[in-house]
């Protein structure tokens, strides 16, 4: 997930320019370069005296649920968001980065129905959001919705289709559902634009260990975790190695790709 930090202001320049900014605008001006700062907490400090001024200031709403969220106070952000969808006028943009945000508060919390309904908001604001298409096709195949996640993760292939998120996901979802073929020639393309992927020989170990075939799904394996996986410690819990689980090669190279 991208940092909320990345999308603030440094702080000196926050300063500066305060004196030239109306109240509300200001706060968040200065509640940004704290998040960008890395401290959260004075950055919720700086948007509730913000919202004690302007209550129902949208874009301070978001900050707010931007703050608590890095907090990890998860509930609360997902109110802030609520409270800033409440206020937002249907056309302000801060309306899309409120449901965003509340999507994503809410699948850390595991409420994957509430993470399901606002991207769907969000994929009729913008058919060709692929960001959302991607992500509501990761939550439609959380809850085994494979029609819904193929749907989604297609469209966001036509849309973004030289992306390695956008083709691992797809890959990933052509696996689940048994479209082995497809899956492979997707993992196959990412070796096409990105050579030295490690999602490529990864996704393609999916799909053999799929078929059954395991030695097939073990070179893979062997292949990605030379290329540094992004998150070796997750490798043991991916479902759809599970067909993998219990061979003393694939426990070494579990250990082998913590290394």
């Amino acid at each position: 997930m991208i940092s909320l930090r990345s999308l603030a202001l440094p702080l000196s320049l926050a300063l500066v320019t305060s004196a030239c900014l109306e109240p509300a605008t200001e706060h968040r001006v200065r509640a940004n370069a704290y998040l960008r700062g890395g401290d959260a907490q004075k950055a919720l400090d700086e948007v509730d005296v913000g919202l004690g001024k302007r209550p129902k200031d949208v874009s301070l709403l978001v900050m707010r649920g931007k703050a608590l969220f890095e907090l990890t106070r998860y509930g609360d952000a997902r109110a802030a968001y609520r409270d800033a969808i409440a206020a937002s006028p249907a056309q302000d943009r801060s309306l899309s980065e409120a449901r965003l945000g509340l999507a994503m508060a809410a699948l850390r919390e595991n409420d994957t129905a509430e993470a399901r309904r606002e991207f769907e908001v969000l994929v009729k604001l913008d058919e060709k959001d692929a960001d959302a298409r991607l992500n509501l096709a990761r939550v439609c195949l959380q809850v085994k919705d494979v029609a819904c996640a193929l749907e989604h993760a297609e469209v966001a292939a036509r849309v973004r289709g030289s992306s390695e998120d956008v083709l691992f996901t797809l890959g990933r979802i052509y696996t689940a559902s048994g479209k082995l073929d497809e899956a492979e020639k997707t993992f196959a393309h990412i070796a096409e634009v990105i050579p030295n992927a490690s999602s490529a020989p990864y996704g393609l170990a999916l799909a053999a260990a799929k078929r059954g075939d395991k030695d097939g799904a073990l070179a893979k394996l062997d292949e990605a975790v030379a290329k540094k996986l992004p998150h070796p410690d997750k490798l043991a819990e991916d479902p759809l190695l599970a067909p993998l689980a219990e061979d003393a090669r694939f426990k070494a190279l579990v250990e082998k790709a913590k290394r």
